[in-house]
């Protein structure tokens, strides 16, 4: 009887460590610039570009679907990019003019929030 309560203590164990181990590799996946975008703009947006300083090419779109006020989305890098600052480019729903953010310390933050006031032509964020 002692020998059936040990087998399963140790069985128990061994499961709960393998648990925290595959736990521990799917956190470690996850990049450093992986964040989430919160929309507190007051605005639609259509196309969220995320790209490294000196590229101006924005053709790849993070949004498969507008993000309205108040929504968030999280944007997941690849790994074969390199860096830590990257500039984001928000297009916006209702009038198709573009707003950017540059110089994002994308290794600093978990989360950035988007401002905009449209009668200053002002964006800004604050980020987390």
């Amino acid at each position: 009887m002692m020998k059936k309560v040990l087998f399963k203590t140790i069985g128990a164990i061994a499961v709960a460590a393998a648990l925290v181990l595959c736990f521990q590799v799917v956190l470690s996946s996850a990049d450093q610039r992986d964040f989430t975008i919160v929309n507190a703009t007051g605005y639609p947006i259509r196309f969220i570009g995320i790209n490294p300083p000196g590229d101006e090419i924005w053709n790849e779109n993070e949004l498969d679907a507008v993000l309205p006020d108040g929504a968030g989305f999280r944007v997941e890098f690849a790994g074969i990019e390199k860096g830590c600052v990257w500039n984001i480019k928000v297009t916006w729903a209702d009038d198709n003019t573009s707003s950017f953010f540059r110089d994002v310390n994308l290794c600093k933050i978990n989360k950035i929030t988007l401002k905009y006031n449209r009668s200053t032509d002002t964006a800004s964020y604050v980020a987390e």
